[in-house]
């Protein structure tokens, strides 16, 4: 018989490779030998709740706090579990015991932050962090991680109030003014945003993030003064996160000036130093994204569509704007949300949430999936986009809501099922302007996918493979746009769109740049203006620089002409709703 080290060592390790049902057997029985073993604790925990063993996660936390009444990381793994099995009072309150061991979990980028962004959704974290501060008024931690949390969940006035807060209990700290900069360009109020990055630079005049701030205001460029002090910061040898930072505002600066050899330099600079800081269990696993595909592909079928067709809700009002990031999803969500019938609630995490909720209790396969489970996310769902808008403030009687997750492009036939009379619009772009756009990007949340020029190819190979896929699955449920046909003729291509989604044509979709609204995404000074060209065949600036990746670039365009000559198109669905 295994000891209980080997059955540790056994569990770890398949859970690590994502082999979660083959884990969990292992690692019970090395749970149950050692309960206090906290690191095997928290791997059990999580996984009995995958396999809606909730109470069972709980139970097992129960005892062993009893050994271990004041360990953090116990403390802090029991909330996290608490968290993903919907009961945040529980969790609040083991953060208030984890926080009296150790008030350094609650600073920002410590565990509590970590945590609540990993498993909490907008709207529970910042309850959560509002009960926190309640109970420690003068953790200063607390209030910055309040604040970046309000910020995520687009409570602006609320942010405000709490960087001013620590602001007052932290006077000299320079982060809070770059972050009442970034709120301030978020609305678009480039005069407050650009005060108080300048004011970071009297503090501290290398600050990367002040520079960055002011260059984004300023479309890339950066003036004589900011050119200086990021080179003098960068002589100064400043950690890999500094680096990074300066060196990616001299790449867009370069580029945007058209020095390309310069800008190349700088932004490989950039990526390198990205992937040195990032750990190897955080990169990017080629293999293991393209398994995930084939497991989408192989599950979710023509049977499968056909067997659960027309158990989702009746709600018309969903619009899933879909696509590779940096490939126009935020363009048109904006101009869809400029429509009198139309709100925009940006990037929302509920249809995943929604679509991992009802795995978890299906046996984690898409072939468990009943009527039922269906009806219940959906409903779910629903009830979600329906407290965003009443959050943003946005009419409640809109006939349509678009939430512009880019990354639902993998789960485009679980929209179609959950709801048959929403609509799903798909945005593609050129794969080597979309390869550049997001070399040039540093943005988080991708998985260090965008370090690489191969993981950027081989991540636009898979997203054509499961494009592919569902254009046959959905037919005529999936509308398709390109993003140079947007900007080649977009009152032609929002036309035919808007029709598609039973509206009206007007006029406002095509003035989307003078919407207000706050805008939080990559894209956020660019969607500020009107349609331009500037974007369009932007990676033959780097066509050699390109050389590593540009015949598989080439090959995908390539297949992409062809498909949108000649649409897939099956009998499967098309025409009906699944």
């Amino acid at each position: 018989m295994a000891t209980n080290g080997s059955d540790a060592a056994t569990g770890l390790e398949l859970a690590r490779e994502g082999r979660f049902d083959d884990a969990l057997p292992y690692l019970e029985r090395a749970n149950r030998a050692a309960p206090s073993d906290v690191s095997v604790l928290n791997a059990v925990g999580n996984l009995l709740v995958l396999a809606g063993r909730g109470d069972d996660a709980d139970a097992r936390y129960r005892i062993a706090s009893r050994l271990l009444p004041a360990d953090l990381r116990l403390l802090c793994g029991w909330a996290r579990v608490s968290l993903l099995r919907k009961q945040p009072a529980q969790a609040t309150e083991l953060f208030r015991r984890a926080l009296a061991v150790d008030h350094r979990c609650g600073k920002p980028g410590g565990w509590l932050e970590s945590i609540v962004l990993e498993v909490a959704d907008n709207d529970v974290a910042c309850d959560l962090m509002a009960a926190l501060v309640a109970a420690h008024p003068q953790h200063a931690g607390l209030r910055a991680v309040q604040a970046k949390m309000l910020v995520n969940g687009e409570y602006l006035a609320e942010a405000q109030a709490a960087f001013e807060a620590y602001r007052t209990m932290c006077p000299h700290d320079a982060w809070v003014r770059v972050e009442l900069g970034g709120l301030a360009s978020g609305r678009g109020d480039a005069d407050t945003a650009r005060a108080h990055f300048r004011d970071v630079l009297r503090i501290d005049p290398g600050n990367p993030d002040a520079i960055w701030g002011l260059g984004e205001l300023e479309g890339g460029r950066l003036d004589n003064g900011l050119l200086t002090a990021a080179r003098r910061a960068l002589d100064a040898k400043p950690s890999i996160h500094v680096q990074a930072r300066l060196h990616h505002a001299l790449a867009k600066h370069y580029d945007r000036v058209g020095e390309y050899p310069a800008a190349w330099r700088y932004i490989a600079r950039t990526n390198a130093l990205a992937m040195e800081a990032t750990p190897p269990a955080q990169r990017y696993d080629a293999a293991a994204h393209e398994a995930r595909v084939s497991l989408l592909i192989e599950q979710c079928d023509a049977s499968w569509l056909e067997r659960l067709r027309g158990v989702g809700s009746d709600d018309r009002r969903p619009v899933f704007v879909i696509g590779l990031p940096r490939s126009g999803t935020t363009l048109l969500e904006r101009m869809f949300a400029a429509h009198p019938c139309v709100v925009g609630v940006g990037e929302q995490k509920f249809a995943g949430d929604a679509w991992k909720r009802a795995l978890a209790t299906a046996g984690g396969s898409h072939h468990g999936l009943t009527g039922s489970h269906i009806a219940d996310a959906a409903a779910w769902h629903a009830q979600r986009l329906d407290d965003r808008v009443r959050h943003l403030g946005l009419p409640t009687d809109a006939e349509r809501i678009v939430d512009k997750m880019p990354d639902n492009y993998l789960i485009a036939g679980w929209l179609a099922l959950t709801f048959p009379a929403g609509r799903i619009v798909h945005i593609q772009r050129d794969p080597r302007d979309v390869a550049i756009s997001c070399w040039f990007s540093q943005f988080t949340g991708h998985a260090g996918w965008i370090n690489e020029l191969r993981h950027i190819a081989h991540r636009i190979e898979q997203h054509r493979r499961m494009l592919r896929h569902w254009r046959a699955m959905l037919g005529e449920r999936l509308l398709e746009v390109r993003y140079e046909d947007i900007v080649a003729d977009p009152e032609r291509e929002l036309r035919r769109l808007l029709a598609a989604m039973d509206l009206q044509w007007h006029p406002d979709v095509v003035a989307f740049a003078q919407q207000q609204g706050y805008v939080a995404t990559a894209s956020r000074m660019q969607v500020r203006e009107p349609v331009h060209a500037r974007s369009l065949a932007r990676w033959r600036n780097y066509e050699v620089a390109l050389e590593p990746i540009l015949a598989r670039l080439d090959a995908v365009a390539v297949q992409d002409a062809l498909e949108f000559a000649r649409p897939v198109r099956t009998a499967v669905t098309a025409g009906q709703r699944p």
